[in-house]
């Protein structure tokens, strides 16, 4: 499986609740969502401005919806939804990962 990833987001703020963003997944491409409640929460991202935080933390967020698109944790209609949740995850897969020393 190869995923590549454009830097095509954006966001509708009359419409919609999420930054969206492409991924292309063996030739097929698959779109992307992060909410803004995720990337207020976990960014420090601004409601009305939720791009600069998307943008600034690009590749850890297209990192998780990597994860999601191997696992093929699609919606019902064939999106990736990154929610507050997959980032709580994330983060701590990252921490335990950290905290394990090896001892010679």
């Amino acid at each position: 499986m190869n995923i590549e990833f454009t830097p095509d987001e954006w966001y509708n703020h009359h419409r919609s609740n999420v930054v969206w963003f492409s991924a292309i997944d063996d030739e097929k491409v698959v779109n992307c969502a992060i909410s803004i409640e995720a990337l207020a929460e976990h960014f420090g991202a601004f409601y009305d401005d939720p791009l600069p935080a998307f943008r600034n933390h690009r590749q850890q967020i297209w990192d998780i919806a990597a994860k999601l698109i191997a696992g093929r944790r699609f919606e019902d209609d064939g999106t990736i939804m990154i929610q507050s949740a997959d980032l709580k995850t994330d983060a701590q897969q990252r921490e335990r990962s950290r905290s394990v020393r090896i001892i010679d």
